[in-house]
């Protein structure tokens, strides 16, 4: 089943890609369709006792193989990544106009993120998780650079790429660092690891993971991307994008929670973007930007509690996580509203919309107040089992946890009433324009299920149990709905007390819009990284041929010096036939008549002697089929030189003696690394030649009594794959380059015959 959903989200695509543009609009209620079918089988699968497990294998011998595995947290995420995403493309059909020309396009893109974000938290294979993380990398950058035409929503998607991107190679390393040290690629077959590779591989992951959720110093690319339209803003960063992030720290916890550096740079991640993010959120004016680093934020809370690994912790972590993408995605939904209504986001131009909207107003209270953590909605039960996580913690981890989780608290309810106040509260009247039927029903359903998770805490505390116990591996605690009279109550309500005040407070501050600093430092680098990339390419990559030669030889030649001490000449023959040696002769006299020879022609000859000669070696040595690649390839040079001549002097350019004595030398050294290479591995011989089994390997596997070509075509045959893509990426550029060439031409051709005509012209009758 979980392959029929990946590839109904993959077909889908198609169709929308192909049939996009009749269908308009209505392509996003087509998109709607495989999410809504992975809802479905999401909800069938609650509460079962043991995993849907896919397997589609790659290539055996190097444990290649896509592997996704649907436990109790993957549940929840699917139907966090398919619910929602349902929800955002009803209201996407809201949010458009029918006459955009762009739905079409705008629909698949939006389908391949969501299938992207739910192959990622499906994956059981580090690789099939790689794989899943880029896409989301990849398509998340086309969605948010939609409005294409606008500098600044492409520097946003450059910005969110570039940072994402840089992650991803980040995770790539780390990866193959705590598999190794694991010796497993599964996710749930990796224990805990130790090591000096295991805890570079953690830094490593956790970079990642910050990268992509947004995390300081990494988070400029997320309020950036607040240029993209409401309904991806809500989808990437209530339920998918930033979740990724969170959803590999989750996972990741069992096998790096041990160490140390995982805990230490978690909660240092997680910390300051919570009090960073709430701080952006307090300071701006636009209702998307406010939300957005109040995401900032709550994200860097949910990483500071999976980051401290405990089973209480890893509850509330969970509890949070769905408790954020109810009303996360709810807010944005109703300012996305708001925009296409009022036509701004500015708060300072906003109000009386509590009239004007009352509905948009009802479910924005809810939402909000379940992100305050206030009874009784499902983010009031998610902030009291946080507080209590932390108070449970002892030392100096409790001090710290304790700060960044009561701190990051009070302000969330201080940017939740500021952004309350400022948009629904008392003001002139905003004029709106007549509403859409489908813009309010989601996010009144996304509202209302912070209520209605409130009121069946039974079904959500096992659900959430579930997981928190998978993700820990251990016995977790309880939800609960109401926890009496304890320490975390009385903390709780001092939280919404000065909270509460803060915002009413910061609500009556005169509006100043803060300068956007992350975003800028973030594009300076990446305008200084690819200026340093053009600097170094422009010294290295200059066009000479002969200096490439001399400096691939010379660090060849480096490369062959540890192994002088393991060649021995003890099991070397002089010949096995005197033919060999004649046939040396030759090849060394070609080579050393390729030094002083002055016309092309006769350095052709040279060559292609070289090869004759080489090619009868490999005839006395009995393999005719490199004996036939190697004329084939002296074939080729010949026509290439056949050719090229027309266009080339007969004779090369004139060169002093010491460049010739350079070639000469650098050629030498090429030979003699290749000569060592050869005589300490043959010196140093490890088992015999598998000469037999591969031919049985090659008859019962391989299906061929050819040995040589099934070792190209099926036991090397990534490398052959690989080096079929290498030569047919050359013949395009050497086309392209051809007709780039003839068009120069064609245009230096007709401007001559314009300049004439025009000197004509302008010539005395």
């Amino acid at each position: 089943m979980i392959g029929g959903l990946l590839l109904s989200h993959a077909a889908v695509c198609l169709v929308l890609a192909a049939a996009g543009r009749r269908l308009g609009r209505g392509s996003l209620l087509v998109a709607a369709v495989p999410p809504a079918a992975a809802t479905v089988w999401g909800v069938t699968r609650l509460g079962g006792e043991e995993p849907a497990v896919a397997h589609v294998s790659w290539v055996d011998g190097l444990d290649l193989a896509m592997t996704f595995r649907v436990d109790a947290f993957a549940g929840i995420m699917t139907l966090i990544v398919s619910g929602i995403g349902v929800a955002v493309f009803v209201y996407a059909f809201g949010y458009f106009s029918a006459a955009d020309p762009a739905m079409g396009r705008f629909a698949t893109t939006l389908l391949a993120f969501s299938a992207a974000m739910l192959g990622l938290v499906w994956s059981d294979s580090v690789w099939s998780l790689f794989v899943f993380w880029e896409l989301t990398s990849v398509t998340s950058f086309l969605l948010v650079g939609h409005k294409s035409t606008d500098a600044g929503v492409l520097a946003a998607a450059r910005r969110a790429l570039m940072v994402t991107g840089g992650g991803g190679l980040a995770l790539l390393a780390g990866l193959l660092l705590v598999t190794r040290a694991a010796d497993a690629t599964l996710l749930s077959d990796l224990g805990p690891v130790q090591g000096a590779s295991a805890v570079v591989g953690a830094v490593l992951v956790m970079v990642a993971a910050a990268t992509k959720s947004a995390q300081v110093p990494f988070h400029a690319w997320l309020p950036g991307a607040m240029v993209a339209p409401t309904p991806v803003s809500a989808y990437l960063h209530s339920a998918t994008m930033v979740k990724a992030g969170v959803v590999l720290v989750a996972v990741a916890g069992p096998a790096l929670g041990s160490l140390a550096a995982w805990k230490a740079l978690g909660l240092a991640f997680g910390i300051a973007s919570i009090f960073w993010g709430a701080v952006g959120a307090l300071r701006h004016r636009d209702a998307k930007l406010i939300l957005a680093w109040g995401t900032v934020s709550q994200l860097g809370m949910l990483i500071t509690l999976f980051s401290v690994g405990t089973a209480h912790a890893v509850l509330a972590a969970v509890a949070l996580l769905v408790a954020h993408a109810l009303f996360k995605g709810a807010l944005f939904l109703i300012v996305g509203e708001i925009d296409v209504r009022a036509g701004t986001r500015n708060i300072d131009e906003l109000g009386g919309l509590a009239r004007s909207m009352p509905i948009a107003c009802f479910a924005a209270v809810l939402a909000g107040m379940s992100m305050a953590g206030a009874p009784p909605l499902l983010g009031f039960v998610a902030k009291e089992t946080a507080i209590a996580a932390a108070l449970d913690l002892e030392g100096p981890e409790a001090w710290i946890v304790g700060f960044g989780v009561i701190g990051g608290s009070v302000l969330t309810v201080a940017y939740t009433v500021r952004f309350l106040i400022a948009v629904f509260g008392a003001g002139p009247q905003t004029p709106l324009a007549p509403g859409r039927g489908a813009l309010p029903a989601p996010s009144v359903i996304l509202a209302a299920a912070g209520v209605a998770g409130y009121g069946a805490l039974g079904v959500v505390d096992d659900l959430v149990g579930e997981a928190a116990a998978r993700l820990s591996g251990a016995a977790v605690g309880h939800l609960h709905r109401w926890p009496g009279l304890t320490l975390e109550l009385g903390v709780s309500a001092v939280v919404l007390a000065i909270g509460a005040l803060v915002g009413l407070a910061v609500s009556r501050r005169p509006p100043r819009m803060p300068a956007d600093l992350g975003a800028r430092w973030t594009d300076a680098s990446i305008d200084g990284s690819v200026a340093f990339g053009r600097t170094v390419c422009a010294r290295v990559q200059h066009g000479s041929l002969p200096v490439y030669l001399v400096t691939m030889t010379s660090v060849a030649a480096l490369a062959a010096t540890p192994f002088l001490a393991d060649v021995s000449v003890d099991h070397l023959v002089v010949w096995h036939r005197p033919l060999q040696v004649l046939l040396a002769a030759a090849v060394i006299s070609a080579a050393v008549a390729l030094c002083f020879v002055g016309t092309r022609l006769g350095a052709g000859l040279a060559l292609g002697g070289a090869g004759i000669a080489v090619a009868a070696i490999f005839v006395i040595h009995g393999a005719p089929d490199l004996a036939l690649t190697q004329l084939l390839v002296e074939a080729t040079i010949v026509v290439g030189f056949v050719l090229a001549f027309g266009h080339l002097s007969r004779s090369f350019p004139l060169t002093g003696a010491r460049w010739r004595a350079v070639r000469m030398a650098i050629a030498g050294l090429g030979g003699a690394a290749v000569v060592i290479g050869l005589g300490a591995a043959s010196a140093n011989p490890s088992g015999s030649p598998p000469v037999a089994e591969m031919a049985t390997a090659a008859a019962n596997e391989g299906g061929g009594g050819n040995i040589v070509n099934v070792i190209l075509t099926d036991i090397r045959g990534l490398d052959t794959l690989g080096e079929v893509l290498v030569l047919a990426t050359v013949a395009l550029g050497v086309v392209a380059l051809a007709r780039a060439s003839s068009g120069t031409a064609s245009e230096q051709s007709a401007g001559t015959a314009s300049e004439r005509a025009t000197d004509a012209a302008s010539e005395p009758a």
